[in-house]
């Protein structure tokens, strides 16, 4: 079945490949007719992508992708580590404003993290991690001390230097759960729990099933609303799971492809081609009829 909902769409404005325009040209050729453009920690794609719904008889869900890290020990896992929340239906002007102040606290800890890691005599450069004068993320600083010889990987570089409790407290470069719950609902929205099976630390990671149902404990304290059950690269027997989830605990299902079709050089990555013919605008899996009641929800909230 072919949902008419994609809660889970990035452009340009973030890592996605497409613009907002293209990517309504494409919703509509596929009979999509609601979706929300979540660009990773970034609203500014939602205005453009608001005029060509209208364009396109389609109806448009102002969103984002909001990163969260693990900052109150949640399953265990420290402040390294980063769960993505969608809000649905946000305020863009007021997430603005909340994405201003959260990247103003970056620029400081991570600016202190690098002079730290220099003054403690790792021999890293500082036009080498600066883009525009502003270290962008932990992960740029990371890259450095592993290309300067200090580790061999990423996992090795978090655990052997930037994870010791010295560096550690820099970590927290975004909002924790519980505060990304809250901003989003400060900011209108409905906070969604992305690809609940999927976090990132340097990297994609999977967390086991116990796992999720354990921080969905947490998120329910948190607030949360509802969890992106229809996922386009989870199996009919991981959808079932959330879908039961989300049912016993009373939290909205929402659908979502997570589609980028970035660019890359097929030359260098020839794995990436497959990868991206496995990619869909619109959801489809054999076996699972979507709920499509979050599209309603969330339309005459607006």
């Amino acid at each position: 079945m072919k949902s008419k909902v994609n809660f889970h769409i990035h452009t340009t404005h973030s890592d996605g490949g497409k613009t907002p325009v293209e990517i309504a040209a494409l919703l509509a050729d596929a009979g999509v007719k609601y979706f929300a453009i979540t660009d990773h920690d970034q609203v500014s794609g939602n205005t453009e992508a608001a005029e060509q719904a209208a364009r396109h008889g389609l109806k448009h869900i102002d969103g984002i992708e909001l990163s969260c890290c693990f900052a109150d020990g949640e399953i265990g896992l420290d402040e390294s580590w980063v769960v993505h929340i969608l809000g649905l239906g946000v305020d863009i002007a007021k997430m603005q404003a909340e994405l201003i102040r959260i990247e103003g606290e970056k620029d400081v800890r991570l600016r202190e993290l690098f002079d730290l890691l220099a003054a403690d005599g790792y021999k890293i450069e500082s036009k080498r991690v600066t883009i525009n004068g502003r270290i962008t993320a932990r992960k740029t600083i990371a890259k450095e001390l592993i290309n300067k010889g200090y580790a061999a990987n990423g996992d090795e570089c978090y655990e052997k230097i930037l994870n010791a409790e010295k560096y550690r407290k820099y970590a927290k470069a975004k909002p924790s759960i519980r505060e990304g719950i809250a901003i989003i609902h400060a900011c209108g929205g409905l906070a969604v729990w992305a690809h609940p099976f999927g976090v990132t630390r340097g990297g994609k990671k999977e967390i086991r099933e116990e796992q999720v149902i354990g921080l969905l404990s947490y998120m329910i304290a948190y607030k949360i609303d509802g969890i992106e059950a229809y996922y386009h690269k989870y199996s009919p027997e991981r959808i079932r799971l959330l879908e039961g989830l989300a049912d016993s605990n009373q939290l909205i299902k929402s659908i979502g492809t997570d589609f980028h079709c970035s660019p890359f050089d097929s030359d260098k990555h020839p794995e990436y081609v497959e990868l991206q013919k496995k990619e869909s605008i619109v959801f489809d899996a054999d076996g699972i009829s979507p709920d499509e009641r979050i599209a309603e929800i969330l339309v005459n909230r607006g």
